[in-house]
């Protein structure tokens, strides 16, 4: 997490600001704690809703989330927004709830209910265990947050739990009693039974069998479809929101996001409601909605109780939820060969992008599994040639495994040259990656210390976008002959497979008295030299404010139309108090990238101590501070950074200014100065990408994925 953009930060250059990719900014790359590599734990399941884990608890404990526990978060549009891929959601108080607002346990509400236990609070309310003393029954008693009472729009919603509800009745649906209200507080009574979420299952299980996740699917479809008859659609369906009880007994719950299927996806406000891990792809879109939408869902819950994973899996729920939007689902068997087949293909069938594709309702998914658990469902499944899952109509048996390879890479390396045939048109956006310069001087100061600044010279031009450093540096690590460092060769390589415009490599030297860096741009492709530059200077620190002039030929060979005189009028972002500020800044970014985000944060420091007034390493601890959950810390660096946008450019005010609103929560703001940044600065990929974060913080999840695309773009 930090304010600028990441020249060095992993990840930036290949999906949309994962979560367990730092932000990318200009010079710094603190990013969010991500799940380990080799865990499996990508972003694929909501948060848990249960405040009270351990006990028994009611189908209608499931509510909004006041801090998530987990790699993302529940949502509704009301509740607490999944966290931006390098940028965490600020950290919520542990209770959202004033003490006084709470029901203590032995009190009476409405002279009738009895409160007996706090099952779990949220953004929205808490739900308590409680008698129904005229009914002598137990009850789940749902209360929304008195503060939020007068809000119409989130009334309607709690209204609409009960009348929607009220309106299916299903052994597989949690029974909603009434309505209430009493001392200032709007209440819903509802069925009381223990059980567990199917979230709580997973994630003590992992993945469930065969048969056992079939039935729980069979008894949820049970209750869509008493549902779906009604016209009443869930639009909120998550294994948080769907619970077993002892018996076995499958129950669908929590329809406060109910509509009928008149309605669409969309609020007045333009935001979307739902979950956006179990979201379909219409529904992320804000489109008109009907029963196949739920029926998507049920297959990402099939999925993920058959595999333990979701199969749009993204390092962020915003790069899963594109995937989700262009690319088809991989089947299940691709992760389990011994899951069946046919129960692949009923899974492969809901998770169908188009919707006439799907199944159209719930009865013709129920036939399927009954088929397949009578052993007849193969002969049940038809996919058309053109919605198979893929792989499945290549006759893989009859190829062999080397002519297989062989295939598969000609066909890449023919796509990879329809990619980068051609150099990139002047001023459309052009992706530079700049390779570790050699340095003779023996001075280890300058290791990876003046890379970084030449990229932030680079992109002074707006349809340049530095491509990270530390992406390609583990892109490095996976050549044939792999390399610790971004030689020439290596960067090449690196170049013509990620499709870049060029390469620069340089070199430095020292001459008598004087030092003397020399640089070249080449095509990526062709190793063609595009321009030679080269400056000379008598100190260290003066090697750093000459690099605006040792960039300028470059960004002319490259299109870039703007006065030599202008670019080397911005002098702020590149002066520092000495070159070991901007050393010690680099071996902040290195921890940072290393996932060492306490150790960052010191050197961060560190930088700061040697210059009070470097406005990027204030972004740094910022960044790095709100990964460690330092909430108030994070908000005071970002404010002394932006103390000192005179020694930024103009690009990297725009992020720092983006990422305060962001953590300050003002996301129309972080919208605005985004959106600015975007419009004057095109090829800023990840203006692009912070951009849909900002979006997706609002729910606005149409224009989340447009941004969310064009930075895949760039």
């Amino acid at each position: 997490m930090a304010g600028f953009k990441d020249h060095e930060g992993p990840n930036r250059e290949k999906s949309p600001t994962p979560p367990s990719s730092p932000l990318k900014q200009s010079l710094n790359a603190v990013k969010t704690p991500p799940p380990k590599p080799d865990s499996g734990q990508n972003f694929d399941s909501e948060a848990p809703t249960i405040l009270h884990s351990g006990s028994a608890f009611d189908a209608a404990t499931i509510i909004e989330p006041s801090q998530p526990s987990h790699a993302s978060e529940a949502a509704t549009m009301l509740d607490a927004p999944v966290r931006a891929p390098s940028r965490p959601a600020p950290t919520p108080p542990a209770s959202n709830w004033n003490a006084s607002f709470l029901l203590p346990t032995g009190s009476v509400l409405a002279n009738r209910y009895e409160v007996l236990d706090l099952l779990g609070e949220g953004g929205m309310g808490a739900v308590y265990k409680a008698r129904d003393n005229e009914l002598d029954r137990l009850i789940a008693l749902k209360v929304i947050r008195p503060e939020l009472s007068s809000n119409p729009e989130i009334l309607q919603r709690f209204k609409q739990e009960l009348v929607l509800a009220r309106q299916v009745t299903d052994r597989n649906i949690i029974r909603i009693f009434d309505l209430g209200e009493a001392n200032g507080m709007r209440f819903i009574t509802m069925e009381y039974v223990e059980g567990t979420s199917l979230y709580q299952i997973l994630r003590e299980h992992g993945k469930l069998g065969v048969v056992e996740s079939a039935e729980i699917i069979t008894q949820v479809l049970s209750g869509l479809k008493a549902a779906h008859r009604e016209g009443v659609i869930h639009r909120d369906l998550k294994p948080g929101n769907i619970m077993r009880d002892p018996q076995g007994r499958i129950l669908v719950m929590d329809f406060g996001l109910a509509r009928s299927l008149e309605s669409d996806g969309m609020t007045k406000t333009g935001a979307v409601l739902g979950t956006m891990e179990y979201m379909s792809p219409e529904q992320a879109m804000g489109a008109a909605l009907d029963q196949r939408s739920d029926l998507f869902t049920v297959g990402l819950i099939f999925f993920e109780l058959l595999t333990g994973k979701m199969p749009f899996r993204a390092d962020s729920a915003l790069a899963s939820l594109l995937k989700r939007v262009h690319e088809r689902a991989i089947p299940v068997v691709s992760h389990d060969a011994t899951i069946p087949a046919a129960l692949s293909n009923i899974v492969s069938k809901c998770l169908e992008r188009d919707v006439q594709l799907r199944y159209q309702n719930a009865g013709e998914m129920l036939d399927d599994l009954a088929a397949w658990q009578g052993g007849t469902a193969a002969a049940t499944l038809k996919f058309p040639e053109s919605s198979r899952p893929w792989g499945e109509s290549i006759p893989w048996p009859k190829i062999g495994v080397g002519l297989t390879v062989a295939v598969l890479a000609t066909v890449g390396f023919l796509m990879r040259g329809k990619l980068t045939n051609a150099p990139a048109p002047a001023n459309k956006s052009v992706s530079v990656l700049v390779a570790d310069f050699t340095n003779s001087t023996g001075d280890p100061i300058f290791e990876d210390t003046l890379e970084p600044m030449f990229n932030v010279a680079l992109e002074g031009a707006n349809f340049i976008n530095a491509y990270s450093r530390g992406t390609a540096r583990n892109l490095a690590k996976q050549l044939p002959h792999p390399s610790e460092k971004l030689d020439e060769q290596s960067a090449r390589l690196i170049g013509v497979s990620q499709g870049l415009a060029a390469v620069v490599t340089g070199s430095l030297s020292l001459r008598g008295d004087s030092y003397k860096l020399s640089v070249e741009a080449l095509d990526a492709r062709t190793g063609n030299s595009i321009a030679t530059a080269d400056i000379t200077a008598r100190t260290k620190d003066e090697l750093l404010l000459d690099i605006p002039k040792l960039a300028a030929p470059i960004r002319k060979a490259l299109g870039d139309t703007t006065p030599v005189a202008a670019q080397l009028a911005v002098s702020g972002p590149f002066t520092a108090a000495s070159l070991e500020v901007v050393h010690q800044y680099s071996i902040a970014m290195q921890q940072q990238f290393a996932g060492k985000t306490a150790d960052s944060f010191q050197s961060f420091s560190k930088a700061i101590e040697l210059d009070p007034n470097f406005a990027r390493a204030y972004a740094g601890m910022s960044g790095t501070a709100n990964d460690l959950g330092r909430q108030a810390d994070a908000e005071k660096y970002i404010k002394l950074a932006m103390e000192h946008l005179d020694r930024m450019t103009e690009r990297e005010r725009y992020h720092t200014r983006g990422f305060y609103y962001l953590i300050a929560g003002n996301y129309p703001k972080c919208v605005e100065e985004f959106s600015t940044l975007v419009g004057q600065y095109p090829a800023d990929r990840v203006g692009q990408s912070d951009l849909a974060w900002c979006y997706a913080y609002l729910r606005n999840f149409p224009k989340a994925v447009e941004a969310a695309r064009k930075a895949e773009e760039i």
